[in-house]
Protein backbone atom coordinates (compact mmCIF):
# COMPACT_ATOMS: atom_id res chain seq x y z
CA UNK A 1 0.00 0.00 0.00
CA UNK A 2 3.01 2.63 0.90
CA UNK A 3 4.56 1.19 -2.28
CA UNK A 4 1.19 2.97 -3.97
CA UNK A 5 0.58 5.75 -2.29
CA UNK A 6 4.50 7.05 -3.26
CA UNK A 7 3.89 6.15 -7.13
CA UNK A 8 0.45 8.17 -6.85
CA UNK A 9 2.15 11.48 -5.18
CA UNK A 10 5.36 10.91 -8.07
CA UNK A 11 2.70 10.75 -10.58
CA UNK A 12 0.85 14.26 -9.63
CA UNK A 13 4.28 15.29 -9.07
CA UNK A 14 5.74 14.22 -12.22
CA UNK A 15 2.73 15.82 -14.28
CA UNK A 16 2.32 18.92 -12.29
CA UNK A 17 5.88 19.95 -12.63
CA UNK A 18 5.89 18.77 -16.54
CA UNK A 19 2.75 21.02 -16.61
CA UNK A 20 4.47 24.08 -15.31
CA UNK A 21 7.58 23.88 -16.93
CA UNK A 22 5.33 23.80 -20.80
CA UNK A 23 3.10 26.61 -19.12
CA UNK A 24 6.36 28.66 -19.11
CA UNK A 25 7.47 28.21 -22.24
CA UNK A 26 4.49 28.31 -23.85
CA UNK A 27 3.77 32.20 -21.87
CA UNK A 28 7.43 33.44 -23.05
CA UNK A 29 7.38 31.77 -26.29
CA UNK A 30 8.25 34.53 -28.99
CA UNK A 31 6.57 32.74 -31.82
CA UNK A 32 3.25 32.08 -30.25
CA UNK A 33 0.73 32.07 -32.83
CA UNK A 34 -2.61 33.95 -32.05
CA UNK A 35 -5.06 32.07 -31.10
CA UNK A 36 -2.56 28.85 -30.09
CA UNK A 37 -4.02 27.04 -27.10
CA UNK A 38 -2.19 24.95 -25.00
CA UNK A 39 -3.08 21.82 -25.77
CA UNK A 40 -2.68 22.51 -29.44
CA UNK A 41 1.10 22.83 -28.02
CA UNK A 42 1.04 19.18 -28.19
CA UNK A 43 0.78 16.69 -31.31
CA UNK A 44 -2.33 14.87 -32.27
CA UNK A 45 -2.58 11.27 -29.85
CA UNK A 46 0.53 12.71 -27.71
CA UNK A 47 -0.87 13.64 -24.84
CA UNK A 48 -2.23 9.52 -23.72
CA UNK A 49 1.42 8.85 -24.94
CA UNK A 50 2.95 11.19 -22.15
CA UNK A 51 0.37 10.17 -19.57
CA UNK A 52 1.30 6.55 -19.85
CA UNK A 53 4.92 7.38 -19.57
CA UNK A 54 4.27 9.29 -16.63
CA UNK A 55 2.29 6.01 -15.44
CA UNK A 56 5.54 4.39 -16.02
CA UNK A 57 7.98 6.40 -14.59
CA UNK A 58 5.84 7.22 -11.56
CA UNK A 59 5.30 3.16 -11.18
CA UNK A 60 9.23 2.63 -11.21
CA UNK A 61 10.66 5.64 -9.40
CA UNK A 62 9.72 4.45 -5.94
CA UNK A 63 11.53 0.93 -5.84
CA UNK A 64 14.68 3.26 -7.04
CA UNK A 65 14.36 5.91 -4.71
CA UNK A 66 13.60 4.07 -1.65
CA UNK A 67 15.72 1.51 0.36
CA UNK A 68 17.06 -0.89 2.85
CA UNK A 69 20.42 -0.81 3.89
CA UNK A 70 22.21 -3.33 6.56
CA UNK A 71 24.48 -1.19 9.63
CA UNK A 72 26.64 -3.09 11.20
CA UNK A 73 27.46 -2.48 14.57
CA UNK A 74 29.52 -3.83 17.16
CA UNK A 75 27.35 -4.33 19.91
CA UNK A 76 23.67 -3.67 20.75
CA UNK A 77 21.59 -1.17 19.78
CA UNK A 78 20.95 0.85 22.74
CA UNK A 79 25.06 1.47 22.93
CA UNK A 80 24.86 3.56 19.93
CA UNK A 81 21.50 5.24 20.28
CA UNK A 82 22.66 8.61 21.09
CA UNK A 83 25.55 8.29 18.57
CA UNK A 84 22.46 7.71 16.06
CA UNK A 85 20.65 10.55 17.32
CA UNK A 86 23.52 13.16 16.75
CA UNK A 87 24.34 12.38 13.01
CA UNK A 88 20.96 12.41 12.25
CA UNK A 89 20.52 16.07 14.12
CA UNK A 90 23.60 17.27 12.23
CA UNK A 91 21.74 15.41 9.09
CA UNK A 92 19.19 18.06 10.13
CA UNK A 93 16.59 15.36 11.15
CA UNK A 94 14.27 14.56 14.28
CA UNK A 95 12.94 11.38 16.15
CA UNK A 96 9.39 10.97 15.05
CA UNK A 97 9.12 8.02 17.34
CA UNK A 98 11.14 5.46 19.33
CA UNK A 99 9.99 2.81 20.29
CA UNK A 100 11.40 -0.49 21.22
CA UNK A 101 12.96 -1.71 17.83
CA UNK A 102 12.13 0.45 15.94
CA UNK A 103 13.54 4.39 15.76
CA UNK A 104 12.07 6.90 13.16
CA UNK A 105 13.42 9.81 11.91
CA UNK A 106 11.71 12.94 10.05
CA UNK A 107 13.02 16.10 8.08
CA UNK A 108 13.08 18.97 10.74
CA UNK A 109 11.87 21.78 7.99
CA UNK A 110 8.54 21.97 6.71
CA UNK A 111 9.96 23.36 3.33
CA UNK A 112 12.46 20.02 3.16
CA UNK A 113 9.62 17.88 4.09
CA UNK A 114 7.70 19.55 1.17
CA UNK A 115 9.79 18.96 -1.55
CA UNK A 116 10.14 15.13 -0.83
CA UNK A 117 5.85 15.42 -0.64
CA UNK A 118 6.21 13.97 3.06
CA UNK A 119 8.09 10.96 2.04
CA UNK A 120 11.40 11.86 3.95
CA UNK A 121 11.24 8.95 7.10
CA UNK A 122 13.98 7.56 7.85
CA UNK A 123 13.86 3.83 9.78
CA UNK A 124 15.89 1.98 11.48
CA UNK A 125 14.84 -1.99 12.60
CA UNK A 126 16.73 -2.28 15.72
CA UNK A 127 15.26 -5.90 16.78
CA UNK A 128 18.56 -6.87 15.89
CA UNK A 129 22.07 -6.90 14.60
CA UNK A 130 22.88 -5.89 12.06
CA UNK A 131 20.55 -2.85 12.43
CA UNK A 132 18.28 -2.08 9.34
CA UNK A 133 17.81 1.57 8.24
CA UNK A 134 15.16 2.02 5.24
CA UNK A 135 14.28 5.04 3.35
CA UNK A 136 14.52 7.30 0.45
CA UNK A 137 18.32 6.32 -1.06
CA UNK A 138 20.45 9.93 -1.67
CA UNK A 139 19.79 11.08 1.92
CA UNK A 140 20.13 7.38 3.42
CA UNK A 141 23.42 7.02 1.41
CA UNK A 142 23.97 10.25 3.10
CA UNK A 143 23.20 9.20 6.99
CA UNK A 144 24.87 5.80 6.67
CA UNK A 145 28.22 7.58 5.07
CA UNK A 146 28.16 9.38 8.70
CA UNK A 147 27.29 6.77 10.94
CA UNK A 148 30.22 4.34 9.29
CA UNK A 149 32.64 7.53 9.55
CA UNK A 150 31.49 7.76 13.60
CA UNK A 151 31.63 3.97 13.68
CA UNK A 152 35.26 3.63 12.50
CA UNK A 153 36.30 6.33 14.31
CA UNK A 154 34.80 4.97 17.85
CA UNK A 155 36.29 1.85 17.44
CA UNK A 156 39.75 3.67 16.61
CA UNK A 157 39.49 5.25 19.48
CA UNK A 158 39.29 2.10 21.77
CA UNK A 159 41.85 0.30 19.96
CA UNK A 160 44.14 3.19 20.82
CA UNK A 161 42.68 3.24 24.26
Amino acid sequence: MKYLIRALKYLVYFAVMFFIIVGIVYLFSSQKASGLSFVELFKEGSLPKIALFFVVVAAIYPKLSFYKKEIHLNGDFTKYAEMFDEVMKSMDYVPEKKEPGCVTYIKSGVYARLTRMFEDRVTFDTTGNPVIAEGYRKDLVRILSAINYRLREESREQDIA
